[in-house]
């Protein structure tokens, strides 16, 4: 994908690294805070009541899927906190922490009780720039069946 997203499959520009202006520090101690940011924001803006239930990624990756026309740059900040949701579900549901990896470099991550790690920040972004084939529920599966 091109710097400034491709128009052909609806896409904006990708996310490039730039500062992103968040509520916090964007530390594994602040991923439940960011997570809970994000939850407020949908709830004011959207009425939907997120509930960090694996289910709950169905709405999310549909929402993360509306922001593609915009691109991920663009909407940094806020694919930023959706990705900590994401990581809240596998803390809260599967026993996950945030953490930093010396591979992730300053994203924070999360690692599963068997030492596997998943990046959901990532994931997010990835999310709204490749479109359906980073889909959030699929992840979930794929990241839980190597926990096993």
């Amino acid at each position: 994908m091109s710097d400034l997203g491709d128009p052909a499959d609806g896409c904006g520009p990708p996310w490039a690294g730039r500062g992103l202006r968040l509520q916090h520090p964007p530390t594994p101690e602040n991923g439940s805070a960011h997570a809970q940011t994000f939850v407020d924001a949908v709830s004011n803006i959207d009425g939907v009541n997120l509930d960090y239930s694996d289910a709950s990624l169905e709405w999310v990756d549909g929402k993360l899927d509306h922001w593609r026309p915009e691109g991920s740059d663009v909407m940094a900040e806020t694919v930023f906190v959706a990705g900590c949701y994401i990581g809240e579900v596998f803390v809260r549901n599967h026993g996950y922490r945030w953490v930093l990896t010396d591979v992730y470099g300053a994203m924070p991550v999360v690692e599963g009780p068997n030492g596997n790690f998943a990046n959901p920040i990532g994931k997010a972004f990835k999310r709204v720039d490749n479109g359906e084939g980073d889909d959030l529920p699929y992840f979930l599966s794929v990241i839980l069946a190597n926990e096993r």
